[in-house]
């Protein structure tokens, strides 16, 4: 990987309907406020989602391959294209979302089709092992939303800050799963979970936790609500805060949560809609972690599926998922505003967004 300290490098996982090839990437220089360089870098079906390792300058990508689906593991080249490392496989849909833990030993895959949780070791080289560790969710979902609650759906999972559990997002269900996990072995404890119910109907998404205090925060993807928690450790005690809309309040045609964020200074936090096509903006009491609406910004374009912070928090990159846009906004660290830039791209289907900073 080649880029120096005034450029952020970006790829982009596609849906590879209609034109797009697979994995894109290209450069967005700070100084001048520029994105350059796109380029498809990985060929393969549906690469929907993609998560970096900058210190090993490794690449981990969802893929659909036939009747299977996977995770396909890469090397980032100097030019910054990718190198196929391996492929790890199972018989039925790929998954929806991908994560690491803070030393890069495992990927742990949420498949939102086979409602199941896989946790992959990573080898030394970057190539993953045959899983540690499988989970699927069975039985009914809560039902309340007819096509998108019949059955569990898993839609995100990421570790605790503490790293004792990995929270597993269920749209189907309305639910978060808390299990233990075995760092030495990379197993997680099916017996030992811990269970929260959303509102029924709300489809959780994703959630994220803040970095300094201990709150985590929900997207709710069919209400459109965000979920505030509190949290205490080891013993994982949790409690339920507040609930906040994220659309602009005179809307009221159909729309989707989609993606969840916090600013790197940790004090606002962001979501998709998909429908409205905003990005709203909340900021974050670092006392109670309570959120108060401060405004929002159109995406300018259709079903904003995921944005992005660059890691210095000045800039934030959106993903317009329906009309093949990339959207560039600069951020203000003080009052949490987005000021939409000049330099948009054309990236066909783009559905995710990781960002490497040098």
């Amino acid at each position: 990987m080649s880029i120096n300290n005034d450029k952020s490098l970006v790829y982009v996982g596609t849906y590879t309907y209609g034109d797009s090839k697979g994995i894109y990437s290209f450069e967005f220089d700070h100084k001048n406020h520029q994105i350059s360089n796109l380029q498809p870098v990985a060929t393969l079906a549906h690469p929907t989602y993609v998560i970096t390792c900058k210190e090993r300058n490794l690449l981990y990508a969802v893929l659909k391959q036939q009747d299977f689906g996977g995770v396909r593991s890469f090397k980032i080249n100097n030019d910054n294209t990718l190198t196929e490392l391996n492929t790890v496989l199972d018989e039925g849909k790929s998954p929806c979302h991908l994560s690491f833990d803070n030393e890069y030993k495992y990927v742990f895959a949420g498949n939102y089709h086979e409602a199941t949780i896989t946790v992959l070791p990573i080898k030394e080289g970057g190539t993953l092992a045959s899983p540690t560790s499988v989970i699927r969710h069975t039985g009914d979902g809560s039902g309340i939303v007819a096509d998108r609650q019949e059955k569990p759906h898993v839609h995100y999972c990421y570790l605790t800050p503490n790293e004792k559990h990995l929270s597993v997002v269920d749209l189907g269900r309305d639910s978060i799963t808390f299990y233990p996990f075995d760092k030495n072995t990379g197993v997680l404890d099916e017996q030992s979970k811990k269970v929260i119910q959303s509102e029924p109907g709300s489809g959780p998404r994703h959630l994220i936790f803040h970095k300094e205090f201990n709150f985590f925060y929900v997207i709710n993807e069919l209400n459109a609500n965000v979920d505030v928690y509190s949290y205490e450790e080891p013993e994982l005690v949790i409690t339920k805060l507040q609930t906040i809309n994220s659309l602009p309040k005179d809307y009221e045609g159909h729309n989707l949560g989609a993606a969840i964020r916090i600013s790197p200074n940790g004090k606002f936090l962001y979501t998709s809609n998909r429908g409205s096509d905003t990005i709203s903006i909340f900021k974050i009491d670092g006392s109670s972690g309570l959120l108060t609406f401060v405004d929002y910004i159109s995406t300018f374009g259709e079903g904003p599926r995921d944005f992005s912070f660059d890691p210095s928090g000045n800039f934030l990159i959106a993903a317009n998922q329906n009309t093949n846009s990339i959207i560039l906004y600069k951020a203000n660290a003080d009052t949490g505003l987005l000021e939409k830039l000049e330099s948009d791209l054309a990236v066909p289907n783009p559905v995710c967004i990781s960002i490497i900073n040098n």
